[in-house]
């Protein structure tokens, strides 16, 4: 679980598919959430071309309130966590750890739980006939 300090405050992030609809309402579609937290303008815009202007901090703003106010709700605690009071909170040189810790949050969360080479379980037999197909023409 990743977490930024603002203010003295640790803030755990927490995503799941309600942060995931929550940050397509208030930040950006699904296709464009990390080029907008991330401060590009497109995937081909390495440069960060957008970062620190009003509508990325807007966006880092929404993302760490979103994905704290989870963490919160989840423990059972009060979700104060506001736009206002994380801009008012964060000092400029923090809006690259919170970019840091809500991409890694998000990227955790999508991570596949199922292992690549699974040793146990149903087995497709046409699957594993294509692959050794494959590899006896490779």
């Amino acid at each position: 679980m990743a977490s930024i300090t603002l203010n003295g405050r640790e803030i755990p992030l927490s995503y799941k598919t309600r942060e995931m609809k929550t940050l397509q309402e208030e930040v950006a579609p699904l296709a464009q959430l990390m080029n907008r937290i991330l401060g590009r303008a497109s995937d081909e815009d390495n440069e960060m071309s957008l970062f620190c202007t009003p509508e990325h901090l807007d966006a880092v703003a929404k993302t760490v309130r979103i994905l704290g106010n989870a963490w919160l709700r989840r423990e059972g605690k009060e979700q104060d966590l506001t736009d206002d009071l994380i801009l008012d909170w964060m000092e400029t040189d923090q809006v690259g750890d919170a970019v840091r810790a809500c991409v890694l949050t998000i990227n955790r969360a999508n991570e596949s739980e199922i292992p690549d080479n699974p040793d146990d379980g149903p087995v497709d037999v046409t699957l594993e006939q294509m692959k050794k197909k494959e590899t006896k023409e490779s």
